[in-house]
């Protein structure tokens, strides 16, 4: 069986001040980890989404998790970060130790879809773009979810 990792935080959508919460991340990991035959092995987690990623108590305990794991599970890529120059280290760290990252539910942003393309992170100094129609359809092996995931949304006070 394969063996995960989770992590979640709060996410605030723009200036809408909506949330998607940690437990709502959560039971949405526990679905896709059921689904798909992962165990989850540990749980981190950051109280408030910040784009300072590795400064994320959250974070630095997951990067420090010394249990046996083949995946880090998110669920979405954006718990993390929505800016790609943020995530690439990451990313890349996870890949030199020979794991992945997976999200739990299928968004089609930018940060995204270079997330699921291991090939972005083979060179610092470059993205690879494909080259042809069969490049590019090996590259982008990303399948169509059974049902998409529109779950309830929580207003975050705006003041007392």
């Amino acid at each position: 069986m394969k063996k995960a990792i989770a992590y979640v935080s709060d996410v605030i959508l723009g200036s809408t001040g909506e949330v998607i919460s940690r437990k709502e991340q959560k039971a949405l990991i526990e679905a896709h980890a059921r689904d798909a035959g992962i165990e989850v092995v540990a749980w981190f987690e950051d109280e408030q989404y910040c784009e300072g990623l590795m400064e994320r108590p959250g974070v630095r305990q997951m990067l420090a998790c010394d249990k046996e794991f083949d995946t880090v599970l998110v669920e979405r890529v954006w718990s993390l970060s929505r800016r790609w120059g943020e995530l690439q280290p990451l990313l890349a760290g996870i890949a030199a130790m020979g794991k992945s990252l997976e999200a739990a539910t299928t968004l089609w942003d930018c940060v995204s879809q270079m997330a699921r393309n291991p090939r972005l992170l083979d060179s610092a100094a470059t993205c690879p773009l494909p080259r042809s129609a069969e490049e590019t359809q090996a590259v982008l092996r990303i399948r169509k979810p059974r049902q998409l995931n529109f779950f309830g949304l929580k207003r975050a006070s705006r003041g007392a």
